[in-house]
C-alpha cells in the first residue's frame, strides 16, 4: 500500500524506487525511473548546502509545498554529486522489487 511504502521513506532508511515523471507547467515527464539506493531529503538532517547544489551567498527560504504538491525530495546519498528529484508519490509504481498499490 501507499501509505506503508510513505513511512519506509519517512523513516530515513535507503530504499529502490520506480516512479514516473511529471512537470504539467512544462508540459513534459512520462518517463519511467528507476533509482537504487536513495533516500528523502528530511528538513531535520539538511546541512547547509543539499546534495548536487553550489553554496549560495544568500539563503533563500522557498516553501516547497509539499503535502499540497503530493511531493517529496530524494536524493542519492552514495553520490552526493547527483542532484536530488522531486517524485510525486501519486506516481510511484514500485518499491524494493513490491508494486504500490493505491
Amino acid at each position: 500500500m501507499r501509505h506503508e511504502a510513505l513511512k519506509i521513506i519517512d523513516s530515513g532508511q535507503s530504499f529502490d524506487l520506480v516512479f514516473i515523471t511529471a512537470d504539467r507547467r512544462r508540459g513534459t515527464g512520462g518517463e519511467v525511473k528507476r533509482v537504487v539506493g536513495w533516500q528523502k531529503i528530511s528538513d531535520s538532517e539538511a546541512p547547509g548546502r543539499l546534495p548536487g547544489q553550489f553554496a549560495k551567498k544568500t539563503a533563500l527560504v522557498k516553501d516547497p509545498r509539499h503535502g499540497q504538491h503530493k511531493t517529496i525530495n530524494i536524493y542519492n546519498p552514495n553520490r552526493p554529486a547527483e542532484h536530488p528529484m522531486k517524485v510525486h508519490w501519486r506516481l510511484m509504481i514500485y518499491m524494493n522489487g513490491k508494486m504500490i498499490l493505491q
